[in-house]
């Protein structure tokens, strides 16, 4: 838990917990790729092939918390909403189905919406939240994930389709 600031009661729960516990988030990833400063030598640059396209991978995912963390992803097809976030609770379920699992959200509407907030209380036994609070992205370890993964995957790269982005994305979180 070095480097990361939680509440007392965070704090007690990720102790008590900590192997169940995780911090989830969402990222998209344009497939024009992005582009960032980077040094070379005089006379010689980067020139990166790019193309305007909205086309982009959404990406939940939940990092565990402790000496080993351990990685979860799930890419969306569409877009960010109650039905593909209850999709990324269905999936860590599944994956720990004999543990309850601690999970820290940021504040996104979808987050607290009626139809999650029922699907929370039916699971309940399985899954509690906690909502980080707002505009926090540096309490939120995913947010970390999220720049590493853009720097070593998506800055200064060229992706023709979305599905080559896709694959990269895959290889970098496995």
């Amino acid at each position: 838990m070095k480097g990361l600031l939680l509440t007392p009661d965070e704090r007690d729960m990720l102790e008590e917990e900590c192997e169940m516990a995780r911090i989830e988030d969402e990222a998209s990833f344009q497939q024009s790729g992005s582009l960032t400063h980077t040094w070379y030598a005089v006379g010689r640059g980067c020139e990166v092939m790019s193309f305007l396209t909205r086309k982009s991978i959404k990406t939940f995912g939940a990092i565990t918390m402790g000496a080993n963390p351990k990685w979860h992803f799930r890419f969306e097809k569409e877009k960010f909403n109650g039905d593909s976030f209850i999709g990324l609770l269905k999936q860590l379920i599944r994956q720990y189905a004999e543990k309850t699992i601690h999970l820290l959200i940021e504040n996104a509407p979808y987050h607290k919406g009626p139809k999650v907030r029922k699907w929370l209380e039916v699971n309940s036994s399985s899954i509690e939240v906690y909502f980080r609070p707002k505009y926090s992205p540096k309490f939120n370890a995913t947010e970390y994930v999220w720049r590493k993964v853009k720097r070593q995957t998506t800055h200064n790269r060229y992706f023709k389709t979305a599905k080559e982005l896709a694959g990269e994305l895959f290889r970098r979180f496995n």
